[in-house]
């Protein structure tokens, strides 16, 4: 396995995009364990596949008051994957890249 430091940002971007830790890990050749280990410092969950009751409509408040779906995650203790599916089927986009676009404005 190819060791990559991974930087805070690039993890967040794989997870934003809803990929596992074991995904995260492959596509980055690092261990499944150090991609657990570096979410848990950031505060967030691992992105495993379950299904867990969400409600759409806190979802569709806290995305038009300009959260990312990893904020709103963070909320609503859930994990990214099913916070994206929901902004999905809310017709909604996430608001990951306005934020950081603003962040990054000079």
């Amino acid at each position: 396995m190819i060791r990559k430091k991974l930087s805070d940002h690039e993890l967040l971007e794989l997870y934003q995009q809803g990929l596992t830790n074991k995904e995260i890990a492959e596509k980055m050749g690092m261990a499944q364990s150090s991609v657990h280990y570096r979410l848990e410092n950031l505060g967030l969950k691992n992105n495993c596949h379950q299904r867990e009751h969400i409600d759409l409509n806190q979802v569709h408040i806290l995305n038009g008051l300009g959260l990312t779906n990893i904020g709103i995650a963070l909320i609503m203790k859930t994990n990214v994957t099913l916070i994206s599916q929901c902004i999905k089927e809310l017709g909604l986009e996430d608001n990951y890249h306005e934020v950081n676009r603003l962040l990054s404005w000079k």
